[in-house]
């Protein structure tokens, strides 16, 4: 992520760094939660959100005076999303993947900030309640997703993550950084990443990293699911699954 002292536009980046504060844990945010978040005078964060409610970026919640991302950016998300030329490749595969292990499948790719960002997820025709997740972050360090694709990307990005600190999101979290070292070559010597419960209690992944035709990570897929569904036979039987379709793929 760019440091203020590299970008030419200060209002411009001060404006963009506020539209980061929102996420899906924190959908709706007041002026003063933005103004402590980044350290900018009241004033100025009234008069950026005033104009990003303006142009149809935010939208301002009448019931509490606070403010959410609006429509205008869904649909430059769905701009960004339909230029991922591989999404539409891979979506039947998912499908059929859940069908077949009646688990979520979930396709993301790694950001620019060293973070998951989920494109797609597919679910069993059956079940069919899987909510949209275009758009969502998670850290790379601890998803069966993220891993299989941190496994495979230059090592900076491991850097960067080691240099921030490992986070516990739950008591399974991988938190020291010689550790997630091993864990990220235990990946790449299996072909695969397993999440044990280290995003979500309960729930397990297994995930596998999506490569183009000249080797680099474009994307990652994965199988989610309860960890009681996903004993060790469970797991392989996955990965093989994952490795037949993502053998499958002509990514350019």
């Amino acid at each position: 992520m760019l440091e203020e002292g590299q970008v030419k536009t200060k209002t411009l980046y001060k404006a963009l760094q506020v539209l980061d504060c929102f996420s899906a844990t924190t959908p709706e945010l007041g002026i003063t939660e933005i103004s402590e978040r980044l350290g900018l005078y009241k004033s100025n964060v009234h008069n950026i959100m005033d104009t990003f409610v303006k142009a149809g970026y935010i939208k301002k919640n009448p019931d509490n005076g606070k403010y959410r991302l609006a429509l205008r950016v869904l649909e430059l998300g769905h701009v960004v999303s339909s230029n991922i030329s591989f999404r539409k490749t891979i979506q039947p595969h998912m499908q059929e993947l859940a069908d077949a292990t009646g688990e979520t499948i979930f396709l993301a790719i790694p950001s620019d900030d060293a973070e998951v960002v989920y494109l797609d997820s597919s679910s069993p025709r059956n079940l069919m309640t899987v909510k949209s997740v275009m758009g969502i972050k998670a850290p790379l360090y601890c998803t069966g997703i993220g891993k299989a694709m941190l496994a495979y990307l230059p090592r900076e990005v491991t850097e960067t993550i080691l240099a921030r600190g490992l986070d516990a999101i739950t008591e399974h979290t991988i938190t020291d950084g010689e550790k997630l070292l091993e864990e990220l070559e235990a990946v790449r010597c299996r072909g695969y990443a397993i999440d044990n419960m280290e995003h979500q209690y309960g729930i397990k992944c297994v995930g596998m990293p999506i490569r183009a035709r000249k080797g680099e990570v474009v994307a990652g897929l994965s199988i989610s699911g309860p960890s009681l569904r996903f004993d060790d036979q469970a797991i392989e039987a996955h990965a093989q699954r994952l490795r037949g379709i993502i053998a499958s793929l002509e990514i350019d």
